[in-house]
């Protein structure tokens, strides 16, 4: 089955989003007419819901309809609805009701404070973080993990339509990331846009669950570069990796 969103519902949305976010603030009363709007889409844009949350909390900051909120905060937001409406069709398909775990179609990721890796039946990629991110002070072990994650969603995501896809990870605030949806860390608040709007597009759902010290022998040895244990581990993986993309492609401002 398949839910949808009207043409002229989408193109009021998108005007809506467009005037938002060429203001710098607006009224309590004004933001709670956008989450209507927004909200009503969740209904059919499921993994959305993140950022309209976002938006609640950020109209409990005032008490009076007439007062003013700054809308500085959630313009990188309101640059991603206004992307994804553009590009979306406005039908998307009910999700399964049953998880389907990463390792089960043999999808793995990993990651170093170095490089990274991922695999997806006999695909592969790795790279190493650029030196503008291993410098960055926001860069953290949390977004080393969910680097490999989104990669893999991006480049692998169109072909898990209506799956809700459950990636175990054995970094705690990765996990907590990817369940709300959301970080206070501009870096790692890139990433998950990115991977909102791919989900969206492609119509799947990201879960995470933590598992201390997983066993994750396929991407580890990627990540680590260390071939001879990856295609012994893997031996009817591709020769050649899939590209990677550069952090700006992957980093959703």
């Amino acid at each position: 089955m398949e839910a949808y969103l009207l043409l002229e519902k989408v193109l009021r949305i998108q005007e809506i989003i467009e005037y938002f976010s060429k203001r710098n603030s607006c009224t309590k009363r004004e933001l709670l007419s956008l989450l209507g709007h927004l909200n009503f889409a969740c209904r059919v844009i499921v993994p959305g819901r993140s950022f309209v949350s976002h938006l609640i909390k950020l109209s409990t900051t005032v008490k009076k309809l007439h007062h003013y909120v700054h809308l500085k905060s959630c313009k990188p937001d309101l640059v991603m609805w206004s992307k994804f409406l553009k590009d979306w069709n406005g039908v998307s398909f009910f999700l399964n009701d049953n998880i389907t775990n990463a390792a089960d179609i043999h999808l793995f990721t990993d990651a170093t404070p170095s490089s990274f890796g991922g695999f997806y039946q006999n695909e592969w990629f790795q790279g190493d973080f650029p030196y503008e991110l291993l410098s960055c002070e926001q860069t953290s072990m949390a977004f080393f993990e969910l680097y490999p994650i989104v990669m893999a969603c991006v480049l692998w995501g169109d072909r898990w339509k209506r799956k809700r896809i459950l990636f175990n990870c054995d970094n705690l605030a990765t996990v907590d990331i990817i369940k709300k949806g959301r970080s206070k860390i501009p870096s790692l608040m890139k990433l998950m846009r990115k991977l909102t709007y791919h989900s969206a597009i492609n119509n799947f759902v990201v879960h995470a669950k933590h598992i201390p010290g997983i066993k994750n022998c396929i991407a580890d040895s990627l990540s680590r570069y260390q071939m001879m244990k990856f295609r012994a581990l893997a031996p009817h993986a591709n020769a050649i990796p899939t590209p990677c993309l550069h952090p700006s492609e992957l980093m959703m401002v």
